[in-house]
């Protein structure tokens, strides 16, 4: 057996819809809001293996040569590494930062006494592997990612909150250091109840009123205001609701992607993208939640570097696959758009998703549909195969 179709879990969060997974699934609007749709081995959304009903990850530990490869068990064991989702963000997501491989296990570490009296909820670290991931766009797409430049930063919040500025951070104005952006953010997460709601009543006020900031000047995407004012009544009192105008906002349309590197701040705002990232689910949230919140955490793993964040490089490989670039070793997507691609020399177990249309796959003379919203496993053992696509399919695999 070297294919095999495998089933998607569905997580229901309030910021996500009722018809885009429904649409690619082939079903009718839901009732309950569908945010993500994941394809993994993760504990929290196992896949199951269509053909045999049982989970992904026992099939794959029955011959594990096979479906990973040695180079893949020599370096991971007989793990997947990596998680594909569908995002359908019809509201802005938390504030939220991810960290690398070696804080992950370093908080594990520290938090073992906090796993035995406390709920997963409250945990700051939920396993040791880092979490890099990476977005493509599928339809007009809005996320706030990384810092502004310290430049930007004061002149936004001297404009709108010049009362606050003078009283909270004039010390943003004594040097330009990256350090002042981690102090800016811990003064700010610190005020007191009294002083933050006075700071926020300031701002809101000034975004109100400024007719110079673009608000919702298109359908299509977000702006700082838009992002603000959408926010403003189901998060009073957040200081997260100043992070539009302190990380950079990206409009992002279809066939671009982003990589976010571990320790970068983040919310996808509104939007629907192919994710894909390592198999963690490690977040260290930032606000726009009610949720927890630890500064002191997050100061240790958040990057406060600040400048404009670069689209992912797209290239097209020798097979005719479109490649995006990333740095991790964890995970590698590939978007096939409709043709006939020669898969050859293959060192990875791999994923294959379609989007849109039907795939024919072809190996070692035995022949497959692969349909619409249905995700396939195809093993390391499989040395090539033939794909013929009409419409597009996604594909992820393990860069080794």
């Amino acid at each position: 057996m070297d294919i095999i179709e495998i089933t998607g879990v569905i997580k229901e969060y309030e910021w996500g819809n009722t018809t885009f997974i429904a649409d690619l699934l082939g079903q009718s609007p839901q009732e309950k809001r569908q945010a993500e749709l994941w394809y993994s081995t993760h504990p929290d959304g196992e896949s199951i293996v269509v053909e045999t009903q049982e989970p992904l990850s026992s099939l794959l530990e029955r011959d594990p040569e096979h479906w990973f490869g040695s180079d893949h068990l020599a370096v991971y064991g007989p793990v997947l590494p990596l998680l594909l989702k569908v995002l359908a963000i019809d509201k802005p997501l938390s504030l939220q930062v991810h960290p690398t491989k070696d804080q992950a296990e370093s908080g594990w570490k520290d938090e073992r006494q906090i796993r035995e009296k406390l709920p997963k909820e409250l945990w700051n670290y939920k396993d040791t592997n880092g979490k890099p991931e990476m977005a493509y766009v599928l339809t007009p797409t809005t996320v706030m990612c990384g810092f502004r430049t310290l430049e930007e930063i004061r002149t936004n919040l001297k404009a709108l909150i010049p009362t606050g500025y003078n009283k909270h951070f004039a010390f943003l104005d004594e040097r330009d250091s990256p350090s002042l952006v981690a102090m800016l953010f811990k003064t700010l997460y610190g005020l007191g109840k009294e002083e933050r709601d006075l700071l926020l009543s300031e701002y809101l006020r000034s975004i109100e009123e400024d007719t110079t900031l673009v608000y919702k000047s298109d359908e299509q995407f977000l702006h700082p205001k838009d992002i603000v004012m959408s926010l403003a009544k189901e998060y009073p009192g957040d200081p997260g609701l100043l992070a539009p105008f302190m990380l950079n906002v990206l409009h992002l349309s279809p066939g671009e992607a982003i990589y976010l590197e571990p320790g970068v701040l983040h919310a996808y705002i509104k939007g629907n993208v192919i994710e894909l990232m390592s198999a963690s689910d490690n977040v260290l949230r930032a606000g726009l939640t009610p949720k927890k919140v630890d500064v002191t955490e997050l100061l240790k793993v958040m990057k406060v570097d600040g400048g404009p964040i670069e689209r992912a490089p797209l290239l097209v490989g020798q097979s005719g696959r479109l490649h995006v670039l990333t740095p991790t070793e964890d995970f590698h997507l590939m978007i096939l758009e409709s043709g006939r691609y020669e898969i050859a020399d293959r060192l990875s177990i791999e994923l294959l998703f379609v989007t849109d249309g039907s795939a024919q796959f072809t190996c070692k003379g035995e022949k497959r549909t692969l349909e619409k919203g249905k995700c396939y496993v195809v093993a390391s053992g499989a040395d090539s195969y033939q794909l013929e696509v009409e419409g597009r399919v996604f594909a992820a695999d393990v860069p080794r």
